[in-house]
């Protein structure tokens, strides 16, 4: 043991570019399996910082930059320009921010890396370790979800301090006690409506109080912050090891089509069938926890991908969604019917209000076609433009395409849609690969593309974490695509010997 520790240090000083491709891997090994982990923010901008210590390190070892090209560069360049004018001459740029451009540039900046890694077949570590992570905490997802823990909750409103003498009883009382005159009085000044029957519990899993209104159906949760009680709703929806139930599903969003991409890919090699089985496990974990999200877009995404999977690829899985429709009714919960419902009835909340905010979000373009609003822009112009009596103030549009023409302008949209068609002309050079690995990536990328571009029609997932992931796959396509071009090079032209050298024997 000690011997081989002693020769690999003797081989990472006498060749110190080696140490640093090994730091690069570690630092993408370790994005990779600490992304489905939401409060893990810290580690995962440690691996992004291994990475960039490993990329620079190696260019000062060498001592030359090597820059691979690809289609990307200029339509990327003049994007970025964009983003970077569209943050500088926002409307109201006192209140612009351009750490949305930062991490705009941050998933740039992991494409190029991922680009000009060298990680050779290494990268099937990566994807080994993305779908391993996406399965084990879906695992932890559905323990969660049975122990009734990582629920979602939405902020309401805040109540006065003074009010928390009306909770103290609740911690000597497992029974709970009665909501006062005074709680239902402050809830129906913020429109909310308690029943005579609300009690409240001291609470361990949420805030530092607890409110059930078995008659609504309704929990809420209380919170002591900031010299007030924050009051939250506390919604039937898992949110996993992710902080929010919509995070959650984004995530799911991409790495489930990559599953079982790689999945149709194991059954026409003929897999060793314990691969199939471990494979076919963690896509079940992950499809439990992209229901029980209740993320309605998450689901259309991943159903129209996996629907394209099945048609192009494996005809199989069409009877597989056929048995899951007949069965869909009497194995999914309640929470999820009722979500299904909403899709139909379109209640007062998220579901009416979308098509006002893609009114608004029209207007905006209207009124800056150019430059947009500035990138994190979106929250502050609505307040502006809404109309007088919306409830919600979203953060962003809930569509990637009216998002990206409200805060950049209509040419950033025309050069992301330029970019997505790029990305689909070298995803289709890894078509005619026999290989299980490069096979398994076009299908399930092909498939993660089609997710999520249909998830982006009802809400935005080119922000936070899904932002960095799709970014990542794409630069590994880039990666996979090159590198499998450069051995058809190599094998295409042989290296002959120097007709001007004599033959020495």
């Amino acid at each position: 043991m000690l011997d081989k520790i002693r020769q690999t240090t003797i081989q990472y000083y006498r060749r110190p570019s080696e140490f640093f491709d090994l730091a690069i891997y570690v630092g993408f090994l370790l994005f990779v399996l600490i992304l489905p982990f939401g409060y893990a923010t810290a580690i995962l901008n440690a691996s992004l910082l291994l990475v960039l210590f490993g990329w620079v390190g190696r260019i000062c070892c060498e001592r030359r930059f090597e820059w691979k090209k690809t289609p990307l560069d200029i339509p990327i360049a003049v994007f970025l320009l964009l983003a970077l004018v569209a943050s500088l001459f926002a409307p109201h740029r006192a209140t612009s921010s351009l750490g949305y451009f930062w991490k705009l540039l941050r998933a740039v900046m992991l494409f190029y890396a991922v680009v000009h890694s060298r990680l050779d077949g290494r990268w099937r570590h990566l994807i080994i370790a993305f779908v391993f992570a996406g399965g084990f905490s879906s695992i932890l997802g559905l323990y969660y979800y049975a122990s009734g823990t990582h629920m979602g909750t939405a902020y309401m409103f805040g109540m006065e301090s003074h009010l928390e003498s009306h909770f103290s009883h609740a911690a000597h009382r497992n029974d709970g006690i009665k909501v006062s005159e005074d709680l239902r009085r402050a809830y129906e000044e913020n429109g909310r409506q308690l029943s005579q029957n609300a009690t409240i519990f001291s609470s361990k899993k949420y805030g530092d109080w607890l409110i059930v209104d078995k008659n609504q159906n309704r929990k809420y949760a209380i919170e002591k912050s900031e010299g007030q009680l924050k009051v939250y709703m506390i919604e039937p929806r898992l949110a996993g090891t992710f902080k929010m139930p919509n995070d959650l599903g984004a995530y799911l969003v991409i790495v489930l089509p990559i599953a079982i991409g790689y999945l149709v890919a194991s059954w026409r090699v003929g897999k060793a069938w314990k691969f199939i089985a471990v494979l076919g496990g963690f896509l079940c974990a992950m499809g439990a926890n992209l229901a029980l999200t209740l993320t309605r877009a998450a689901w259309i995404g991943v159903f129209a991908a996996t629907i394209y999977i099945a048609v192009y690829f494996q005809r199989k899985l069409l009877w597989g969604l056929l048995a899951l429709v007949i069965l869909s009714p009497f194995l999914m919960p309640q929470t999820v019917k009722d979500r299904f419902e909403t899709i139909r009835q379109r209640p007062q909340g998220f579901m009416s209000e979308r098509p006002q905010w893609w009114k608004t979000s029209a207007q905006l373009i209207a009124k800056y076609p150019i430059t947009g609003i500035g990138l994190g822009r979106f929250r502050h112009e609505y307040q502006l433009h809404a109309p007088v009596g919306t409830h919600h103030k979203p953060y962003h549009a809930h569509n990637i395409y009216l998002h990206i023409a409200v805060e950049q302008g209509i040419p950033s949209l025309i050069l992301f849609l330029a970019i997505l068609f790029l990305i689909f002309r070298r995803l289709s050079a890894l078509r005619k690969r026999d290989d299980f690995w490069c096979s398994g990536l076009f299908i399930g990328g092909s498939g993660f593309l089609i997710s999520a571009l249909v998830y982006g029609l009802a809400d935005h997932i080119l922000h936070q974490r899904p932002l960095l992931i799709f970014w990542f796959l794409i630069g590994l396509i880039f990666y996979v695509s090159d590198l499998d071009n450069s051995r058809e090079r190599r094998s295409a032209f042989p290296t002959q010997p120097d007709i001007h050298q004599p033959h020495i024997k």
